[in-house]
């Protein structure tokens, strides 16, 4: 009992003055909101993976040409170009896909 009063007399205050508090990003050129940090985010996952998914696809037009006909190495490679293909549909995709859901966020 003892304990509960503790917890409820130290926690009120602060759930009383909770709407007076803001916080700022701490980060300098972080994005005043989740919305500007979100994007900026994905604008550096885009600028990192774009040239890892040119050099995937590239390897995988390697191996379809260097197959020689072999039928396991053309369905590797196959493999090897549709993964990178999703994988750039993904990352491209994804800030369309954010926007999307910040704009269906704030009509809430």
């Amino acid at each position: 009992m003892k304990f509960l009063f503790t917890t409820t007399s130290l926690l009120l205050p602060t759930l009383a003055f909770a709407q007076s508090w803001t916080l700022k990003n701490p980060t300098p050129g972080g994005g005043a909101t989740l919305q500007e940090f979100v994007l900026m985010l994905l604008d550096i996952v885009q600028l990192v993976t774009t040239p890892v998914l040119v050099v995937c696809l590239i390897y995988g037009g390697f191996l379809f040409v260097s197959a020689g006909g072999n039928e396991e190495q053309v369905s590797r490679s196959k493999q090897w170009m549709l993964w990178s293909l999703v994988g750039t549909t993904i990352i491209v995709g994804a800030k369309v896909i954010a926007q999307a859901l910040f704009n269906t966020a704030s009509v809430f």
